[in-house]
């Protein structure tokens, strides 16, 4: 039976990391998490997060950098002058080259990156192109994680993701978030079957809507728990790409409890895959 490797996500943690980071990993690994996709630094040196997720037994695969972090854009004024959200992102170092060397000492594989939502233009493509070279000198794999809005907006005649794809280098991956995906009316399989050469990490958010309308409101739901089908998702993703981390992914607990919502979602994961597994 394939190892499966199993990663929380970075963003519904994000205040619980904000109040306590090293309590934070420690209850995601006595979870059972194999790893974390990071989104957030929280004002701790590489070495102290590092220390703190061997002590609970998680690996950090990814983390996410805002693009401007890459291409030298960031502004200088000290992380307390921030957005909150701009604050946990901040990361030291006066130049992109510093930056990646702090997310060498995580111990990251791969980056993720934070683009503006609402813009895609042939200057971002550039500035991605660029940062995804940048990445490569220090060893490290550069991903595109998409929202709905990759699927809402089109470029022409294609999806706006297509549009990036299109005009990336092939060796900037992209980082597929099936949830994000439907809610924005597009059906993966076709997406997983164009792009699995370029796919290591799959997010497996859920959700719950009425019926599969754009227009309609969407709540957040653990992995399992709403309108994905994962019986025919999961089946498809081991066969086409099985991928290096499965993230689990919902942005809010709408219950108010975070952790037994993500336990919720691994426990739903790992059955699920393992079943999956056994049948191949």
């Amino acid at each position: 039976m394939r190892k499966f490797k199993i990663g929380a996500p970075g963003y519904i943690l994000m205040d619980l990391m904000r109040k306590d980071m090293p309590g934070t990993l420690q209850a995601l690994g006595d979870m059972g998490y194999d790893g974390i996709e990071l989104l957030g630094f929280f004002g701790h040196s590489a070495k102290e997060i590092r220390e703190m997720c061997i002590k609970s037994r998680l690996h950090p695969y990814s983390c996410f950098v805002k693009l401007t972090d890459l291409t030298g854009e960031t502004s200088a004024l000290p992380a307390e002058a921030f957005s909150p959200f701009d604050a946990a992102t901040y990361m030291p170092g006066a130049t992109p080259e510093d930056k990646l060397r702090y997310i060498c000492e995580l111990g990251c594989t791969y980056v993720g990156l934070l683009t503006p939502l609402d813009v895609m233009n042939e200057q971002m493509l550039r500035d991605m192109a660029y940062a995804n070279d940048l990445c490569k000198k220090f060893g490290l794999t550069m991903q595109f994680h998409n929202h709905n809005q990759e699927y809402l907006h089109r470029c022409g005649d294609h999806y706006r993701m297509d549009y990036i794809m299109q005009n990336t280098p092939e060796d900037m991956l992209f980082e597929p978030d099936l949830g994000w995906m439907e809610i924005g009316g597009c059906r993966c399989d076709d997406q997983l079957r164009k792009y699995a050469h370029r796919i290591r990490v799959i997010h497996l958010k859920d959700y719950h809507r009425e019926a599969f309308d754009v227009n309609l409101p969407y709540h957040n739901r653990p992995t399992g728990y709403g309108v994905m089908d994962w019986d025919h998702l999961l089946p498809l993703c081991e066969t086409l790409i099985q991928p290096d981390w499965y993230t689990a992914d919902h942005d809010f607990a709408e219950s108010g409890d975070t952790l037994g919502e993500l336990k919720m979602s691994l426990d739903f994961i790992r059955d699920k895959l393992e079943e999956v597994s056994r049948k191949l």
